[in-house]
């Protein structure tokens, strides 16, 4: 094909930018499969969490974790509750409940002070790994070390992360293949198609979704460019696209004309008063004020909303911010992590609310998750009254492939650090076991959903058949 003028390739290729990460599947499609579909999310709390509040609680009424006469506990760990339930009345709740311990039992499962009702009703739902080796106290290594279960090249991402793997394999449906709110995405040599679309919150989704004035084409351009799609390459031509952008680009504009549904933008209309459309939403999210409409609950309305209307089966989402705090931690991380987690608890219960269309099981029964932060916080208290980072960590995962009410791994009683385990038994091995990594996770997780993790290869991933199905 050639263009007329410069201005017209120009016009073609300016348009075709925004779309450009995006992928061509029919309207409607978004449940039309004969088995159960496929769903992830990814749930980030961004900024290393105290795990001793949430996922890897200690019984703070036992001496080991305990100043006495102004000396540090025994143990190397000291989970402070009774400093933060001063600061933090929903803590001082928990606290006179568990009788001072902090801890909060759920079937085999615990959880810290800091963890909600409305999340801990899912308990048996969830599987908690513990005693997960970072390699790193560095946010971004870190961080995109739990993305994408490969340790970064310095501090730049090696490989995709495990949202764009899913929808890479899964051809996966919808409107935007792949939401990611408030986080990073990756995609390192799998189909444009699978990349991530990334937004902020509900304006920016808007955004993406509503036609924007002036876009259109001249006919002309428009004309030579749907031409272009429909044309097979010749050989001579396809060598020339080997780097895959010319095939990149027609599926770019193609979604891009599908990407553009005032219809569904109006789901992500966020707005006071209410929408009589969005009455459910905001009532199960609790969204009543103008901040709540940009803060973490809306986030996670933002991705029930997407996956239950077949705008997205793949979705990344930041539902907490402001935990790298060394200094005065005392309420401040456990106010944060809490509204993640009811955000996270609110979440889960919309997904299982609404069934799937043309099966018999609900949103959650098809859900596949993921939920981490980058590392944990020191054991310890430091001179500041704040924690420091840490490289023992914890994450959680659930899906259809996942077992429930089920613990795997453990931080050290000395000092929260690493021990060895059987992947296959989940018993203690100090001799033949091996330290849990976040290749691991990633392999296990995306073998419980049927899916390759050949990308890991290089990482030696060991599958945590203990907590498959």
């Amino acid at each position: 094909m050639s263009f007329t003028t410069r201005r017209g390739f120009l016009e073609v290729m300016g348009l075709a930018t925004g779309g450009f990460l995006l992928r061509s599947t029919p309207l409607g499609g978004a449940f039309a499969q004969t088995a159960d579909p496929k769903f992830m999310l990814m749930v980030y709390f961004e900024g290393g969490w105290d795990q001793l509040l949430s996922l890897d609680p200690r019984n703070a009424t036992l001496p080991q974790y305990q100043r006495v006469g102004g000396a540090r506990p025994t143990s190397g760990i000291e989970p402070a509750y009774a400093q933060t339930a001063a600061e933090t009345p929903f803590v001082d709740t928990v606290m006179t409940a568990t009788g001072g311990t902090g801890v909060q039992t759920r079937g085999n499962l615990t959880f810290g002070p800091a963890v909600p009702d409305t999340m801990l009703a899912h308990s048996a739902d969830l599987c908690v790994i513990r005693g997960m080796n970072m390699d790193t106290l560095t946010h971004e290594v870190g961080r995109r070390y739990l993305l994408t279960g490969k340790f970064p090249r310095g501090l730049a991402a090696s490989g995709s992360s495990i949202n764009t793997v899913v929808s890479a394999q899964t051809g996966t449906p919808g409107d935007i293949p792949n939401i990611s709110i408030g986080t990073e995405s990756y995609n390192e040599g799998l189909s444009p198609a699978a990349s991530a679309v990334r937004v902020g919150n509900y304006r920016d989704l808007l955004t993406v979704m509503q036609p924007q004035a002036g876009a259109v084409l001249p006919a002309a351009s428009e004309t030579a460019v749907r031409r272009f799609e429909d044309t097979d390459d010749t050989c001579e031509q396809h060598g020339y696209d080997a780097s895959g952008i010319v095939e990149a680009f027609k599926d770019s504009r193609q979604l891009s004309r599908q990407l553009a549904q005032p219809a569904k933008a109006s789901l992500f209309d966020f707005k006071l008063p209410t929408p009589a459309a969005l009455t459910e939403l905001y009532s199960a999210f609790n969204l009543n004020t103008s901040a709540d409409l940009t803060g973490m609950r809306a986030r996670a309305a933002i991705a029930g909303q997407a996956m239950v209307n077949g705008v997205s089966n793949v979705i990344s989402v930041s539902l907490a911010n402001g935990l790298d705090d060394h200094f005065d931690l005392f309420g401040q991380q456990a106010v944060s992590q809490r509204d993640g987690w009811d955000a996270l608890g609110r979440l889960v219960a919309y997904l299982k609310s609404k069934q799937v269309p043309g099966t018999t099981k609900t949103f959650w029964q098809c859900t596949s998750m993921m939920v981490f932060s980058e590392f944990s916080r020191t054991p310890m208290i430091n001179t500041r009254e704040g924690r420091d980072h840490h490289l023992t960590s914890s994450c959680l995962v659930a899906g259809p492939g996942i077992k429930g009410n089920t613990v795997f791994g453990a931080s050290s009683n000395t000092g929260m650090t690493t021990q060895k385990w059987n992947f296959a038994t989940g018993a203690l091995d100090a001799t033949g076991g091996a330290v849990i990594r976040p290749a691991d996770v990633h392999a296990t997780l995306l073998d419980s959903m049927g899916l390759s993790s050949s990308h890991l290869s290089n990482q030696s991933p060991r599958l945590i058949s203990a907590i498959k199905r």
